[in-house]
């Protein structure tokens, strides 16, 4: 399942908290991060929120202390935690920090239909936007490598055909990183008043520039899907994990993700959203 593939890209890519609210279609994120830390011995701490807001500000406090830290919920919590995600990408992050929003176009179980790719446009935050479960497990290493070059806010958007539909995705061990916990004291940066807000959203607008001129994530426009190189972008290409196997969720194949990717509307924008695309 593509929530479960999300879960262990947490594991493996190094995340020491995650925390989530419950909601469809995000549910299944936590409680497979749970089963997969359990299974790898994984050190990794969990939690289930009292709200989205307490969630996202709960990892972002793991994440300004240098750790990798997420946070799980569907699209309508990200309003519940919209005055966090708003704030952390103005002060930054030093430890790499997703929030994954999982979109739910249709509605199937939601109260609206809402992008959380304009939201995340309207916060200034990258996003990655994955078309398949294995694509969601490989987004999390790029999302969690990008967060900490830039210091900034990642948002991971997998929509409900992704986060259900199933595929094979080969596993591997947890990846050992040295994070220890080491919060900086900078109140101009960490509790920002307005006198330092103009200077921190400059840098902000500096990092998405940068982040656009970033050739693996500059879109490519290929007539009748023909790639004008024999080594296209990673952005343009479908690539796996190298080196051995651990295990392989879920062998059931499904084509609702072509669906869902159609049904939503998904779409690539510079410097904001990145999808892998195939020829």
């Amino acid at each position: 399942m593509g929530n479960e593939a999300i879960g262990r890209g947490l594991v493996e890519e190094g995340c020491t908290l995650a925390a989530a609210y419950p909601g469809t279609p995000a549910s299944e994120i936590l409680s497979s991060v749970v089963a997969f830390a359990k299974e790898t011995g994984a050190a990794l701490h969990t939690e289930w929120s009292v709200n989205e807001k307490v969630a996202c500000e709960t990892a972002l406090a793991n994440s300004m202390a240098g750790r990798r830290s997420a946070v799980a919920m569907k699209q309508v919590g990200l309003n519940v935690a919209a005055d966090p995600f708003t704030r952390a990408t103005y002060l930054g992050v030093k430890g790499g920090f997703i929030l994954i929003a999982a979109d739910d176009p249709g509605p199937h179980s939601s109260q609206t239909e809402q992008d959380s790719r304009l939201f995340a446009h309207f916060a200034k935050a990258p996003v990655f936007d994955p078309s398949s479960p294995r694509e969601a497990w490989e987004m999390v290493a790029e999302a969690f490598a990008l967060s900490e070059k830039y210091e900034i806010p990642v948002m991971l958007r997998p929509t409900t055909r992704v986060c259900h539909a199933r595929q094979n995705v080969f596993c591997r061990p947890p990846v050992p990183r040295e994070q220890k916990a080491c919060f900086e004291k900078n109140p101009g940066r960490w509790v920002a008043t307005p006198q330092f807000l103009t200077e921190l959203h400059r840098l902000l607008n500096g990092k998405l520039d940068r982040i656009a001129q970033e050739p693996a994530f500059n879109p490519v426009l290929a007539p009748g899907g023909v790639l004008p190189s024999p080594t296209p972008p990673r952005s343009l290409i479908r690539w796996g994990r190298r080196g051995g196997s651990t295990s392989t969720m879920s062998a059931s194949p499904t084509r609702s993700t072509s669906r869902s990717s159609r049904r939503s509307g998904n779409t690539t924008r510079r410097s904001l959203s990145w999808r892998r695309r195939t020829p």
